[in-house]
C-alpha cells in the first residue's frame, strides 16, 4: 500500500537523514541516495515494516508512505497519523525562520539547513530508552548500547527478502535481569533505570499515552520522580519523543558546544547563560537546539 503525505514547505528530507545516518541503528534503514527511511513500526496488535521516501523539492515536497496491504483502516490510520508526527510534516517553519533570522548568525545558519526539522523517535517507550541510555555516555557507544538492546530482544521480521530488527517492547525489556544488561557492557545503574523504567510502564504506574494530554511542566514533574529520570532526559524526551516545540535541554554539552562556536564565545557557556540567550529563541527552542546539534554534525 502506498499513500502520499504533502508536508509544509520548506521540507528537506535528504538533510533530515543525514542526523540518523551520523548514529547507524539497525532498526532503521536509511538510503540517501534514494531518499527513503524504513523501520518497523509497533501497533497494538502487531508489528509492521514502513517506508518513507521523499520526492518533489525543498519548497514542493511530497512523501510516499507504504506499508503491508493487508491492515485494518484503523492500523492505517494510526501509520498515517504516527508518520505525520515523526517527520513533523504540518509544522510550519515560517514563523520560526522569522523569529531567529533578526539575528545575522542564526540566519546564515538557516540559509545552510533550510527545510531541517527533526524526526521524532517512532513510540514513546523507545524513546525515553533511548535517551536514558544515552545520559552521560558519548553518542558513539550510546548507539552501541542501543543496538545490543536490540540484539538481547532478538525481534525481527521479514523485510525486502531479509529482516529487520524491532525495538524490544516495555513487557520484553521489564522481564529481563539486570544481569543481563550488565552483560551486554550497561552499568549497573543503567541497567537498573532502563528495566525499572520498563517494569513501571507495565504495572501501570506511569501511562505514556495520558502524557500528550499534559502540559511540559507537568510531564517533567511526573517523570523526574522516577529514578534514574532527570531534567536533561526529559527535556530530550520531550524534543524527540514527543515533538514538542519549546524546549531546550540547557545542560547539553552539544548545545552548549554548537551555542559556543555560533556566537564565537571564547569558552563553552554554562547552562545558565544558555537559558538566558534562549529566552530571544522562544517559542521555538526545540527548532533551535536541534538547529544547533545539527552545525556540530555539518552543515551539508
Amino acid at each position: 500500500m502506498v499513500e502520499y503525505l504533502v508536508p509544509a514547505a520548506p521540507f528537506d528530507f535528504q538533510r533530515m537523514l543525514q542526523r540518523p545516518l551520523s548514529r547507524p541503528s539497525k532498526v532503521t534503514v536509511i538510503d540517501l541516495e534514494a531518499a527513503s527511511y524504513t523501520r518497523a513500526l509497533r501497533l497494538k496488535a502487531k508489528v509492521v515494516p514502513i517506508t518513507v521516501s521523499g520526492g518533489g523539492t525543498v519548497d514542493v515536497p511530497v512523501l510516499s508512505l507504504s506499508y503491508p496491504d493487508d491492515l485494518s483502516e484503523q492500523e492505517r490510520v494510526e501509520i498515517r497519523n504516527r508518520t505525520r508526527r515523526m517527520f513533523s510534516i504540518e509544522q510550519d517553519l515560517t514563523d520560526f525562520y522569522a523569529t531567529m533570522s533578526q539575528d545575522p548568525r542564526w540566519a546564515s545558519l538557516i540559509e545552510r539547513q533550510y527545510g531541517l526539522r527533526p524526526i521524532q523517535d517512532i513510540n514513546l517507550f523507545e524513546s525515553m530508552v533511548k535517551v536514558i541510555i544515552g545520559q552521560q555516555l558519548n553518542v558513539q557507544f550510546a548507539a552501541t548500547l542501543v543496538e545490543r538492546l536490540v540484539d538481547l530482544g532478538e525481534e525481527t521480521m521479514n523485510w525486502n527478502n531479509g529482516f529487520l530488527p524491532v525495538f524490544p517492547s516495555a513487557e520484553q525489556v521489564a522481564s529481563w535481569s539486570y544481569e543481563q544488561l550488565r552483560a551486554q557492557s550497561f552499568s549497573q545503574r543503567k541497567a537498573e533505570y532502563v528495566i525499572d523504567f520498563a517494569r513501571t510502564i507495565v504495572s501501570g504506574k506511569i501511562d505514556l499515552e495520558r502524557l500528550w494530554h499534559m502540559s511540559d511542566q507537568q510531564i517533567l514533574e511526573e517523570l523526574t520522580a522516577l529514578r534514574g529520570i532527570g531534567r536533561w532526559t526529559v527535556e530530550c524526551f520531550l524534543l524527540f519523543g514527543m515533538g514538542k516545540p519549546d524546549v531546550l535541554p540547557a545542560a547539553d554539552i552539544g548545545v552548549q558546544n554548537a551555542v559556543q562556536k555560533l556566537y564565537g564565545l571564547s569558552q563553552r557557556p554554562k547552562e545558565d547563560k544558555v537559558r538566558q540567550l534562549a529566552e530571544a529563541w522562544a517559542p521555538w527552542r526545540s527548532y533551535a537546539t536541534y538547529y544547533l546539534w545539527q552545525s556540530l554534525i555539518g552543515d551539508n
